[in-house]
C-alpha cells in the first residue's frame, strides 16, 4: 500500500502538486506499492518522447481527450521528468524500497496493471535500444490513457491485449521485427493501416494493439456483453444493411438490415449440443432476424473483426476439447483390437489377405503395430527415429520419439506445459534449497522397454542413416503420405471383411484407455501417449509426476493390453516376450512448481512464528493490526493449500458460500455473475473451526477499533446478518484502511514465500494423486471439468457426499503432516 506521506514527500521535492501526481498514477493504473517506480517513469518518458516525433499522432491523441480540462498523457511529460530527477536523488532508506527496484520482475501485477507491467523493462533487454519498440510502446500507453479517460470501468480486453503484445516482444517471445519504425508524418489512422494491417487483414501477432487503436479511433469501449441462453441477451456478430434502390420507382418502406445473433438456445438445443459432445457455451446456435435500423440502436457500429479476433483462437480449442468425450467415440473391444493386431502382422509379413503388397504396405503394417503399442497419434509415429543405443540420443529431446536397438526400448516424449514460465532466482532458491525439490524435466523423455518384439520387425527394414545425424528414419519422410494412405486402405479392408468399425483414431487411442483404466487419470494417459485435449492439458500444468511412475504405468497398461490380445489370438503364455527394463528413469515431469511436503511444513512453521511474534508485542492498536494481518495470512494460506482456490483478485470465499453444517463450500474463483462455472469442495472440520475463530476475532477487533470509522463500518458489514456479500478476509494498512486480499498483497505480506501464490494448486493436485485419489475426483476438486462432464451435473456419476467420503481421510493426513492447527487471534486476549 502506498503511504500518503511518501507521495507527499515526492510531490514536495519535485515541486509538483500532489493531485497531479495522483492523476498521473491513475492514468497509468499504478499498483499500490508503485513497484519499479523509477524504472517505469524512465521508460514511460522514453516512450512518449519517441511518439512526439510523429506530431500528427500526438495531435490525434490529444484531440481524442473529449473534455479539454482533462489532460492526456503527453501533458504530464514535465511531471514525469521532475519525478525521475527526484527519484534519482533518493536512496533506499529515504523512500520505499520498491520504488527503486531494478530487478525487472513483473510477477503479480500483469493482469491487474497491464500498462505498468509493460513498462517494467530493464536496459539489458534486446529491444531497449530499438527506437521502433519505444514508438509503438508510446502509442499503446497514450491510447490506453485515452480509453481509461473515456470509458473508465466500461473497457474491454483491448488494453490488456495491446500491452501483452508489447510485453511479449520485449521479453523476446515475439520477434522484434514485427515493430517497424513509424514515419514522421503518420496519423493515428494511417498508423493502424500501415503498421497493424496487411492487405486489410489484421497482423495476428499485433492484434491486441490493432484492437486498442481501432477502439480509440471509433470511440468504443466494451463491445462484448453477456452470453446466449438462460435469459441472457444474444450477442450480435454480423450485420448486413440492405440500402434502398433510389432508381426503383416502386420502392416503399425504410431500409432494412439483417442481423445474425449467437445464442446458446433453449434447454432442448443445449441437450442436443451436449449429446454431440459440444458445450453450449462453445458451440452456439446462429439465428437470423430482420429489423429496421435506427441511429439509436445499441448494436450500431459493431465491428465483426472483434468477433473474428476472439473466435479464431477458439476454433482449435473447441476441436481439442471434444476429442475424447466418451460419447464422442466408442472404445474398441478386445476382439476388434486382436483383429487389428493380427491384420497389422499379416500386412507387414505379406500373409493372409495381404499376400499381394508393396513396400508401402510393409511400412503401413509396422505403423499399425506401433499405433497399438505406443498409442501415439499417426503424425508422431511417422516421425519416429531409430538409434543404436541411448547414448546417441540428442541433448535436446523435444519432439523425439524413437526406438533404441540395444536396449530394445521406446523413447517416449513427455510433453511439458506450453505456458511454462521460468522461475525467478529467489523462487528457485526457495523451491530447490529450502524445499528440497529438483528442477522439473522440460520436454524430456521416458525410456520404456518394449512389451513386444518390436526390434524383430524393425531389423527387417533397410534403414538409411541421415547425413550428419546419429539416427535413422523409421519411416522415410518422402513416403509419409503413401504409408498413411496404405494404412487407411488396410483398415478399410479389415472393416469390410469382418464388418468392424475400426478407425486409425480408435486404434491409436486403445492404449490411452488402458492407461486410464490403471491410473484413473486422463493426465497420465496424455503424458504417455500425447493425445492432447483441453482438460488434460490444463490439469497437466499443475501436475508433477515421477518418471519412474510413468515407466511403471506404461508397462502395466501395455502388458495388460498385450495379454488380453494374445488370449484372443490363442498365443500361448510361454511365447510372451519377457522384456527387461535396463534404463532407470529419474526426475519429475510436469509442473515447474513441484512442491515437496517439507516446503509446506516450513511455510506453516514460519506463519505460526510470525503470528506468535505479533501477539507478543506491547498491546495497542499497532500490535492488534499486525496480529490481524498475520492471522489473515495464516488462514489464507491454509485455505489455498486445502482447497486449491485459484489466486485471483479475492483469494478467499465469503460467508454466504459455505455451509458450516456439512462443510461444503461453493467456490466461484473463475466465473461470471451467474456462477455457471462454480465448483463444490469440502472443508475439513479443523479448517471450519479456524474460520469460526476468525469470526470471533473480528468481533473483538471491531470493539477495539470503534474510533476508526471506515474500518469499523467494514467490520460491521462483514459481521452483519444474514450472510453478507463482502470479502471475508482483508489486511489493514498502516493508514488504517481495508486492503484487499489479492495475490500481490498476500505475497507482499509474506515476502519469504517467493513462489507464485497459485503454487498451492500445483502442490494439491500432485499430492492428491500421489496419495492415490482417483483422477475424476481430483479434477472435480480442482475445477478441471471436461466440457459436458461437469461434476455433480447431468452427465456425472459423482456426488458431493462421495467426494467427501473419499477425500476426508486423505486431506486429514495431509493437514497433520503439514502442521496446520487452529490458531487464536485476538478473541482469547
Amino acid at each position: 500500500m502506498v503511504m500518503q506521506a511518501d507521495l507527499e514527500k515526492l510531490a514536495t521535492l519535485s515541486s509538483v502538486e500532489l493531485s497531479r501526481i495522483e492523476k498521473l498514477l491513475a492514468l497509468l493504473k499504478a499498483p499500490d506499492d508503485l513497484t519499479h517506480l523509477l524504472l517505469v517513469m524512465e521508460n514511460l518518458n522514453r516512450a512518449l518522447q519517441a511518439v512526439q516525433r510523429s506530431q500528427k499522432i500526438r495531435e490525434d491523441l490529444d484531440d481524442a481527450t473529449e473534455k479539454k480540462e482533462e489532460k492526456g498523457l503527453f501533458h504530464y511529460l514535465p511531471v514525469i521528468t521532475q519525478i525521475i530527477a527526484v527519484l534519482k536523488g533518493f536512496d533506499r532508506e529515504s523512500c520505499p524500497e520498491t520504488w527503486l527496484d531494478q530487478s525487472g520482475k513483473q510477477r503479480g501485477i500483469i493482469n491487474d496493471h497491464p500498462e505498468w507491467a509493460m513498462l517494467i523493462l530493464t536496459p539489458d533487454a534486446e529491444c531497449y535500444g530499438n527506437d521502433a519498440y519505444w514508438q509503438h510502446t508510446g502509442v499503446v500507453m497514450a491510447c490506453s490513457a485515452v480509453q481509461r479517460k473515456r470509458h473508465q470501468a466500461h473497457i474491454g480486453s483491448e488494453i490488456t491485449a495491446a500491452c501483452r503484445d508489447i510485453r511479449t516482444i520485449g521479453n523476446g517471445k515475439k520477434s522484434l521485427g514485427l515493430l517497424v519504425e513509424i514515419e514522421m508524418d503518420a496519423t493515428l489512422k494511417s498508423y493502424r493501416q500501415q503498421y497493424l494491417l496487411k492487405s486489410d487483414e489484421i497482423l495476428e501477432p499485433l492484434s491486441g494493439i490493432e484492437l486498442l487503436v481501432r477502439k480509440v479511433l471509433d470511440h468504443k469501449g466494451k463491445t462484448r456483453d453477456g452470453g446466449g441462453g438462460g435469459g441472457h441477451p444474444a450477442r450480435t456478430i454480423e450485420r448486413r444493411v440492405d440500402v434502398s434502390d433510389s432508381d426503383d420507382e416502386e420502392n416503399e418502406g425504410p431500409e432494412k438490415s439483417m442481423q445474425l445473433l449467437e445464442s446458446a438456445g433453449d434447454e432442448q438445443a443445449q441437450g442436443r449440443q451436449r449429446a454431440a459432445g459440444l458445450h453450449p457455451k462453445e458451440s452456439q446456435t446462429l439465428r437470423a432476424v430482420s429489423f429496421t435500423e435506427s441511429k439509436a440502436s445499441p448494436t450500431l457500429g459493431f465491428d465483426l473483426r472483434d468477433l473474428i479476433r476472439r473466435q479464431s483462437s477458439r476454433i482449435q480449442h473447441i476441436s481439442q476439447s471434444n476429442q475424447r468425450l466418451p460419447f464422442r467415440y466408442a472404445s474398441l473391444s478386445r476382439v476388434e483390437l486382436s483383429l487389428a493386431a493380427k491384420a497389422a502382422f499379416e500386412l507387414f509379413t505379406g500373409r493372409g489377405r495381404f499376400e499381394k503388397r508393396d513396400d508401402e504396405d510393409v511400412y503401413a503394417g509396422l505403423l499399425l503395430l506401433l499405433m497399438i503399442w505406443l498409442g501415439r497419434p499417426v503424425e508422431q509415429i511417422l516421425g519416429m527415429r531409430v538409434y543404436n543405443h541411448r547414448h546417441e540420443l540428442p541433448k535436446h529431446r523435444k519432439d523425439v520419439l524413437a526406438f533404441l536397438i540395444e536396449e530394445h526400448a521406446f523413447v517416449l516424449l513427455i510433453p511439458s506445459p506450453e505456458w511454462r514460465n521460468s522461475l525467478q532466482d529467489d523462487a528457485k532458491k526457495l523451491l530447490f534449497t529450502a524445499g528440497g525439490s529438483t528442477p522439473a524435466l522440460v520436454d524430456e523423455v521416458v525410456v520404456v522397454a518394449s512389451p513386444v518384439r518390436m526390434g524383430k520387425f524393425i531389423s527387417r527394414l533397410s534403414l538409411v542413416r541421415k547425413s550428419r545425424t546419429k539416427y535413422r528414419e523409421l519411416f522415410p519422410e518422402w513416403r509419409h503420405g503413401g504409408i498413411e494412405e496404405a494404412m487407411r486402405v488396410a483398415v478399410s479392408k479389415i472393416n469390410r471383411t469382418h464388418r468392424m468399425r475400426l478407425t486409425p483414431r480408435r486404434i491409436s487411442q486403445a492404449l490411452f484407455d488402458e492407461i486410464v483404466g490403471h491410473s484413473s487419470d486422463w493426465v497420465d494417459a496424455y503424458l504417455l501417449t500425447g493425445h492432447r485435449f483441453t482438460v488434460a492439458d490444463v490439469a497437466a500444468h499443475y501436475y508433477s509426476v515421477p518418471a519412474g511412475y510413468l515407466e511403471t504405468l506404461y508397462h502395466a497398461a501395455a502388458v495388460s493390453l498385450r495379454n488380453s490380445i494374445y488370449q484372443y489370438l490363442s498365443v500361448e503364455e510361454k511365447h510372451y516376450y519377457a522384456f527387461k527394463q535396463v534404463v532407470q528413469n529419474k526426475g519429475d515431469h510436469g509442473s515447474k512448481l513441484n512442491l515437496k511436503p517439507i516446503l509446506l511444513t516450513r511455510l506453516v512453521k514460519h506463519l505460526k512464528g510470525e503470528l506468535r511474534a505479533a501477539r507478543r508485542l506491547q498491546p495497542g492498536e499497532e500490535s492488534w493490526r499486525q496480529t490481524h494481518n498475520h492471522y489473515v495470512a495464516y488462514i489464507a494460506f491454509w485455505i489455498l493449500f486445502a482447497t486449491g482456490y485459484r489466486a485471483v483478485n479475492d483469494l478467499v470465499f465469503r460467508w454466504r458460500e459455505i455451509d458450516f453444517a456439512s462443510g461444503f463450500l461453493a467456490i466461484s474463483d473463475k466465473d461470471d455473475e451467474a456462477m455457471s462455472q462454480a465448483r463444490v469442495v469440502w472443508l475439513l472440520p479443523e479448517l471450519r473451526d479456524q474460520i469460526r475463530q476468525y469470526a470471533s476475532h473480528l468481533e473483538v477487533l471491531q470493539a477495539r477499533f470503534y474510533q476508526r470509522a471506515s474500518l469499523y463500518e467494514h467490520l460491521e458489514a462483514v459481521l452483519s446478518e444474514p450472510q453478507p456479500d463482502v470479502p471475508l478476509m482483508f489486511f489493514i494498512s498502516d493508514s488504517w484502511q481495508m486492503v484487499q486480499l489479492s495475490p500481490e498483497n498476500l505475497r507482499r505480506h509474506v515476502p519469504l514465500f517467493t513462489l507464485p501464490v497459485n503454487a498451492s494448486r500445483h502442490y494439491l493436485r500432485s499430492a492428491l494423486r500421489a496419495e492415490g485419489v482417483r483422477g475424476e475426483l481430483v479434477n472435480a476438486f480442482m475445477g478441471h471439468a471436461q466440457q459436458g462432464q461437469e461434476p455433480f451435473g447431468a452427465f456425472s456419476t459423482l456426488t458431493p457426499v462421495e467426494m467427501f467420503r473419499e477425500l476426508a481421510p486423505v486431506l486429514s493426513k495431509m493437514r497433520r503432516e503439514a502442521g496446520w492447527t487452529v490458531q487464536q487471534g485476538l478473541a482469547d486476549d
